[in-house]
C-alpha cells in the first residue's frame, strides 16, 4: 500500500513487479562482476548500488565501482561537493533497461596541520582550501585515491 499524505491508497498495479525486476537486474550485475555482497536500494525502476567503506579501502572500492561500471558500459568519475571536503566515485548506466547508479565515498585528504583540505586546481597543482571555504569551479578534492606525492605537494593556501 502507498501512503499519500494522511490517506492510504492501494498499490500502483505492477509497481512491485517493476521493483522486483530492477532488483533482479542489480543482483545479476553484481553476480556477473563476481562481487560478494553490496548495499543495493531500489526506487521503482531505478537501482542504486553503494560500495561502502566496509567493502575495503579506497583502492578496493574504486576497483569494485570500476568493475560494475564496465558491465554498465560506463566509466567511473569523481564528483566533488563544492561546500564541504567530500567526494565520491560514481558511474551510471543501464542493465536490462534498468537505470543503475554505482558509487563509493572518497575521503578528501586533510591539509598538513589540519587547517582545511587539499584540492587540485585545473592542471593538477595541489593547494589547501581553508576550513569553511568552497571548492572553486573546475577544482577537485585530493582524495585517498591520489598518491602520497600529490598530497604532499600542496603549494599554497587559498586566501
Amino acid at each position: 500500500m502507498k501512503k499519500e499524505g494522511s490517506a492510504i491508497s492501494a498499490p500502483v498495479p505492477g509497481e512491485a513487479a517493476v521493483t522486483a525486476a530492477a532488483m533482479r537486474a542489480a543482483a545479476g550485475l553484481i553476480e556477473e562482476a563476481g562481487i560478494g555482497r553490496l548495499l543495493v536500494s531500489c526506487r521503482g525502476d531505478h537501482v542504486i548500488i553503494h560500495v561502502s567503506q566496509h567493502d575495503g579501502d579506497a583502492a578496493v572500492r574504486s576497483g569494485l565501482v570500476a568493475a560494475l561500471a564496465g558491465l554498465l558500459g560506463a566509466s567511473p568519475f569523481q564528483r566533488d561537493s563544492r561546500s564541504s571536503p567530500e567526494a565520491w566515485l560514481e558511474a551510471a548506466g543501464q542493465v536490462r533497461g534498468v537505470p543503475v547508479e554505482v558509487f563509493t565515498a572518497l575521503d578528501a585528504r586533510p591539509a598538513p596541520g589540519g587547517a582545511g583540505a587539499l584540492a587540485a586546481r585545473p592542471g593538477g597543482h595541489v593547494t589547501v582550501i581553508g576550513a569553511g571555504q568552497q571548492l572553486p569551479p573546475g577544482w577537485r578534492w585530493v582524495t585517498d585515491l591520489d598518491d602520497e606525492h600529490a598530497a604532499s605537494a600542496a603549494g599554497q593556501t587559498v586566501p
